[in-house]
């Protein structure tokens, strides 16, 4: 035990920890579901703009 402290303190210390990392897992889990569907809508946006630059040469060669 580290003098000095209560193991109340110690408990209460450890419960709030606890929660912090409960927190930072939500966020983090939150985070990594946005950055999921930020690359998927770009992904789509790469692929329609490929499609308009297809298009565009296409009428360019007509």
């Amino acid at each position: 035990m580290v003098p000095g402290e209560s193991v109340q303190q110690l408990v209460t210390e450890n419960t709030s920890l606890k929660r912090r990392v409960h927190q930072l897992t939500q966020e983090h889990r939150t985070l990594q579901e946005r950055l999921q569907g930020a690359r998927s809508n770009l992904r789509f946006a790469d692929k329609r703009i490929a499609d308009l630059e297809a298009q565009l040469l296409e009428q360019d060669q007509s």
